[in-house]
């Protein structure tokens, strides 16, 4: 008995450690996950904040324009500003519907078709559009860079700012189709994440 005791003691004893090495293991892949998910978090809240700041300066740019202009004293660059922060906060906003599966879409004939039909469907999409999203950043960034010499109107500001959203919006859409496609699968890529809120146009 004392023996029987005593192996089963030392088995619970060296059973311990294993049990709190795979708890540690199990608490570092959480802990990971959780840090990645506050990281995105953090980079959906700035990307929100750049669009709204954009989209607040093209505001306020268009009203300094059409008050200067109504005191006769224009302000010849505000017209070229506000073109400027219009098309990132297009970008980014085009971006953030991207991120949720907002963009326009026409789901009347491939929601009568079967689960692995719509599957494929799916994937063909993909398959379109990410080399697509690839041609438009590798050509993107060489015009930005050739047009950079070039002024924007009034402002001062290199012509680059303008072509250089596109090749950068291209990545942010890449990263946020590959992020629902890890997250949500295939089915649900290009799927809204409020299916309520769809409507017919």
């Amino acid at each position: 008995m004392p023996d029987i005791s005593s192996d089963t003691g030392a088995d619970e004893l060296g059973g311990r450690p294993e049990r709190r090495l795979s708890d540690a293991g199990d608490m570092g892949t959480v802990g990971g996950r959780g840090g990645l998910a506050r990281l995105w978090a953090l980079y959906d809240r700035l990307e929100t904040a750049l669009t709204l700041l954009a989209l607040s300066i093209t505001v306020l740019t268009v009203l300094v324009a059409a008050i200067g202009r109504s005191m006769g004293m224009p302000v010849r660059s505000a017209p070229q500003l506000a073109l400027l922060f219009l098309i990132w906060a297009i970008i980014l906003g085009a971006d953030i519907c991207m991120k949720r599966g907002e963009h326009i879409r026409v789901s009347l004939l491939a929601g009568l078709l079967p689960a692995p039909a719509r599957r494929a469907l799916v994937a063909l999409h993909l398959f379109l559009m990410i080399p697509f999203l690839l041609f438009c950043i590798w050509y993107g960034f060489d015009l930005a860079a050739g047009n950079w010499q070039r002024q924007l109107g009034a402002t001062g500001l290199s012509y680059g700012l303008i072509t250089l959203a596109l090749p950068v919006g291209c990545v942010l859409f890449l990263i946020s189709i590959l992020r629902r496609l890890g997250t949500h699968g295939l089915d649900a890529t290009l799927e809204p994440e409020d299916h309520h809120q769809e409507s017919p146009l």
